[in-house]
């Protein structure tokens, strides 16, 4: 018996043994490949901008804005979307050194990402954010890294939403342009323009809304700004059911199906005459007749009129 328990307390004192040595050799292998993760940064080449300063905009009233030519849009409430913003390092708008997205879907927050991102050169003026140093930007990636690394797949064919959108967009567009990236077809919808329509806020300004309408909202963090854009749009959906958002395009148009949908989405709810749907342009019986061939939609109640078919919801709200 004293021999079992002999040989028993041995096995448990090695196994303790193998234990401890395996914590320590996991622990010198993380610890391994984090200096090489931290060796990498701080050794990987990154684009050089040649000549950058070419790319500067001047400012327009004392405000800097990459302009976007955005004449076309639709009016329709997205079923996904993507809420994002960002901080610049400069006046600049290709200086982004700091970006949050989230992915929303159906009125529900699906997914956030948030990251530094290396801007063009060290010209850091920015001093809201006192984190943003150059020691801690210059190990990330660059903007035009990160969109090709797999980012654009959260810009490109989505709905974006932003506060003062047209300036965020504009932003991207001139972070592409100087790492000679065309900008794709941008779509999206500005949370600004939405609150200036259906309210009458003592500001505008999205720290200002998040307040009146109880969202929590850290300004000095751009996914919380980004997750506050989103919730405000949901929210004016909630307390303005009948109302569609513009939803504007910049760097392409509009396709025949998010034009069809856009038509679906405006007698959704209650009936409308074609001038009514098409207003403030012209009819356009062709595509109305397509949306009829297709049970789309139907005739309404009264003369003149067209309703959405269920067919119809389901094609619409498919579309992203």
């Amino acid at each position: 018996m004293d021999s079992l328990l002999h040989t028993g307390g041995t096995l448990l004192t090695i196994l303790f043994i193998a234990a401890v040595l395996y914590s320590l050799l996991s622990s010198f292998r993380k610890k391994r490949k984090k200096a090489a993760r931290q060796k990498d940064l701080e050794t990987k080449q990154h684009v050089q901008v040649e000549n950058l300063h070419q790319y500067d905009v001047q400012p327009q009233k004392g405000y800097y804005a990459y302009p976007i030519d955005a004449s076309d849009a639709l009016r329709r409430y997205p079923q996904q979307f993507t809420a994002l913003s960002l901080v610049l390092a400069n006046e600049q708008p290709y200086s982004v050194c700091l970006i949050g997205f989230a992915e929303f879907e159906k009125g529900q927050l699906k997914n956030t990402h948030y990251f530094y991102v290396r801007p063009p050169e060290n010209d850091i003026t920015n001093k809201k954010y006192p984190e943003l140093t150059w020691d801690v930007l210059r190990k990330a990636d660059e903007f035009g890294e990160y969109w090709e690394a797999g980012m654009k797949d959260y810009f490109v064919g989505r709905t974006l939403v932003a506060h003062n959108a047209s300036f965020v967009m504009g932003c991207i567009a001139h972070a592409l342009k100087i790492y000679g990236i065309d900008a794709p077809c941008l779509r999206f919808i500005d949370t600004m323009e939405v609150a200036k329509t259906l309210y009458h806020f003592p500001s505008n300004k999205l720290t200002a809304i998040s307040e009146e309408m109880n969202i929590e909202m850290d300004e000095q963090n751009a996914l919380s700004a980004a997750m506050a854009a989103g919730q405000f749009l949901i929210k004016a959906k909630q307390d303005y059911p009948l109302y569609l958002p513009n939803i504007h395009f910049a760097y392409g148009m509009p396709t025949q199906d998010e034009r069809l949908a856009a038509v679906v989405a405006a007698v959704e709810r209650e009936e409308c005459t074609a001038e009514e749907i098409f207003a403030p342009n012209p009819a356009d019986m062709d595509v109305i007749q397509t949306l009829l061939d297709k049970k789309y939609i139907e005739h309404g109640d009264k003369e003149g009129t067209y309703y959405a078919t269920d067919a119809g919801l389901d094609f619409s709200e498919s579309l992203p």
